[in-house]
């Protein structure tokens, strides 16, 4: 599993920590999964106006950079301004060298060009040198969102900061953006008819912006920073300083800025709270003195609206905001917020002092196969001029993996290091050994030579964790989360004594921890079944109900459906279909990050052309889709994809070296529209679009209007 799985699957549930609380404060809501039929044809065409599977098209390699040089898994996000392309960089082993590459991007496309440019077998050259400047990040930070913004005659640079380095995979948490200690558990103590966190955290945040982002008395699980850091990139090759590691909040993993109808400038951010108080706008008007405006999340919404009835799910589950963005909308300023497992949030921000709950999304009860639906709400952007909303789901989890205790099969995460157990089994007594096993002795030696050791999560790493239960005799280890981050499940990440594990290794919920402490044995662990990768859906954002075409051949029948209802859908082949191998043998095949092509936007919505995306997908490269109503696509004729209301038109996969695209920005350079990618292996990578498709392919386009008819 790449490092970008091992952020997603043990990071991001951590902001999910206290999700159980929502069920004690609102109940539990039942999930019920329904099995939809799927037609096997759709349009008559032989391959259904798609180029055959992963063959290249629509994409032209126009520029690329591998900035410090190619070093697998450490870029992230990219953005750009005025000619600059700004990239981030997530974590390497000991988290050092993190910052943001700063890259000219015609100077990226003419070393490109001296290089010969693509071959004949569309094999792009590797060719740095275009960089002009490298910020560096704090001590044990790593930088995971850029974005830019004008102000005046000040360029403005916005970096998220996430401590890194030592403690990344265990710890204890703190109550970040709290100034005191706050409960955990839903009750109402004052008998005010507001829940305690919900007071508390009013108290200490809301009721006084100075104390917004400032850290309570809980020990951080992780050194380094963890708020924004704001830098004058007026002048690229020399970055200053406005403000740095402002908002401490334990880490802030996305933001978006915008020029508000009121005339100031602000930015929106998805801080790690841990208490569903993780959604904040600041005020960057004069960004060398940025003030915090307001902290929201899911407890402020549930009251006006937000549907608890899909919570939780899958095996990355938890609620928590990830990703961010604003449009102006019809005079105001509209936020959607990815918020994972409860959907896309929409929030009236216009004024940002105090947001105000729209609206969310639902998910359909099953995926196109029929398989029910994972949840995780990733990133989403406005199209169509606010009409609709391009969301994504990210799940790296491809198959649901279990362990079986006493004859019952639990949910389980994986281990990312040490003997998987695939090739291990996992079998023997469970012994408690009555607390987080960071030390030496503190796990008590085995008594025969078919115990699995049961530790308490917190404090220390998962692979030191694992290496002291290896040194006192055990044949495996199972690490409980703890009470206060509930029943979430991660994949273990590797540490700094990941070598050193030679047992095999499982995570599991809190509950299920607590019923394995009474004894007992384990039977087996590992995946269990196939369920798929996330994929994009088209939501409808028109304010009222929307007439579209049903999942069936062409415009008819027609189907309602109403605000932030889901009316379209994409899924690469590759992500629902089961392989006959390993499913993860070609990496990871969840998408990413979605931006609109803004010479569509005006675009009517037709069977022959709509609202064009660009969707960054890890290993099935870079994708352009439109919605498009009327179609409706399940693979029959090998076109290589899943969809409703959606035509793909266009990808690329780098030959040879493949591709693991994060990041996509849309710019306009040298008097041309260019696509920037980020690749987490290989550094910038610079596009143009053609409509009409790139190169000798055979295959219709359908990409100008298209030959077939619905």
């Amino acid at each position: 599993m790449s490092e970008t799985q091992q952020w997603a699957a043990t990071a991001r549930p951590l902001r999910a920590s206290r999700g159980r609380v929502l069920f004690a404060f609102f109940g539990a809501l039942a999930l019920l999964a329904t099995v939809l039929t799927v037609p096997s044809s759709a349009h008559e065409s032989e391959n259904d106006g798609h180029i055959a599977a992963n063959v290249n098209y629509g994409f032209e390699v126009l520029g690329r950079d591998t900035l410090a040089g190619i070093q697998d898994g450490k870029y992230t996000d990219v953005w750009s301004e005025n000619g600059y392309a700004y990239i981030g960089t997530f974590q390497t082993p000991d988290c050092t060298d993190t910052g943001v590459y700063v890259v000219d991007i015609q100077a990226a496309i003419d070393n490109y060009g001296a290089a010969g440019g693509t071959d004949a077998d569309g094999v792009a050259p590797a060719v740095g040198g275009a960089q002009v400047a490298f910020i560096k990040a704090p001590p044990d930070t790593r930088v995971n969102d850029v974005k830019t913004i004008t102000i005046g005659d000040t360029t403005v640079l916005i970096t998220t900061e996430e401590p890194c380095g030592a403690g990344i995979n265990g710890g204890a948490v703190s109550d970040f953006n709290t100034n005191k200690p706050c409960p955990i558990t839903g009750r109402d103590a004052d008998g005010d008819g507001v829940d305690d966190i919900a007071d508390c955290n009013r108290a200490n945040t809301n009721g006084n912006k100075d104390e917004i982002g400032k850290k309570g008395p809980g020990a951080a699980s992780q050194h380094g920073r963890g708020g924004i850091s704001l830098w004058d990139v007026t002048d690229p090759t020399k970055p200053k300083p406005l403000e740095k590691s402002f908002l401490d909040f334990g880490g802030v993993h996305n933001t978006y800025p915008w020029h508000g109808v009121n005339g100031g400038t602000y930015l929106i951010g998805t801080a790690d709270t841990f208490d569903f108080f993780d959604t904040f706008i600041v005020d960057i008007s004069d960004p060398a003195n940025p003030e915090a405006l307001s902290l929201t999340g899911a407890l402020d919404w549930v009251p006006v609206g937000l549907e608890l009835d899909q919570l939780e799910t899958g095996q990355s589950a938890g609620i928590f905001n990830h990703d961010v963005w604003v449009e102006q909308i019809d005079g105001r300023d509209i936020a959607v917020v990815s918020y994972w497992d409860a959907g896309f949030v929409t929030l009236d921000v216009t004024d940002p002092a105090n947001p105000e709950f729209l609206g969310d999304s639902t998910y359909p009860e099953t995926d196109p196969l029929g398989r029910p639906y994972e949840g995780n709400a990733h990133a989403a952007v406005f199209g169509g001029n606010g009409s609709f909303i391009f969301g994504g789901d990210e799940d790296f989890d491809a198959t649901a993996f279990g362990v079986t205790f006493e004859g019952v099969t639990y949910d389980a995460g994986p281990a990312d290091f040490g003997p998987s157990t695939s090739a291990v089994a996992l079998e023997g007594e469970v012994v408690w050994t009555g607390g987080e096993g960071c030390s030496a002795g503190e796990i008590p030696d085995s008594t025969n030579d078919n115990q699995i050791a049961l530790i308490q999560r917190g404090t220390c790493e998962f692979s030191t964790k694992a290496a002291r239960a290896g040194e006192a005799g055990y044949v495996g280890y199972i690490v409980a989360n703890d009470a206060t981050r509930g029943d979430a499940l991660i994949t273990m990440a590797p540490g700094v004594e990941a070598d050193a594990v030679d047992i095999p290794g499982v995570f599991v919920g809190y509950s299920t921890g607590e019923l394995m402490k009474a004894g007992g044995s384990v039977s087996g662990a590992g995946n269990l079944s196939y369920n798929g990768w996330g994929y994009l859906r088209v939501l409808n954002n028109t304010g009222g109900l929307l007439s579209v075409p049903d999942k069936s051949p062409g415009p008819e029948p027609k189907t309602s459906v109403d605000q932030l209802g889901e009316i379209g859908y994409y899924a690469p082949a590759e992500t629902l279909e089961e392989p006959e191998g390993d499913p993860y043998a070609s990496g990871d095949l969840t998408m990413h990050n979605i931006e609109v092509d803004p010479s569509t936007e005006d675009v009517e919505a037709t069977f022959d052309g709509g609202p064009r995306m660009f969707v960054s997908w890890y290993s099935l490269g870079m994708r352009a889709l439109e919605y498009r109503p009327g179609h409706w696509h399940t693979n029959a004729n090998g076109e290589g994809s899943y969809s409703w209301n959606v035509h793909e038109v266009g990808r690329y996969i780098a030959p040879v070296e493949g591709s693991n695209f994060w990041g996509v920005h849309v710019d306009a350079v040298g008097g041309q529209q260019v696509v920037l990618a980020s690749d987490r292996n290989t550094g910038l990578w610079i596009f143009t679009f053609g409509c009409e498709g790139q190169g000798e392919v055979e295959g219709p386009f359908y990409c100008d209007g298209g030959s077939d008819t619905p």
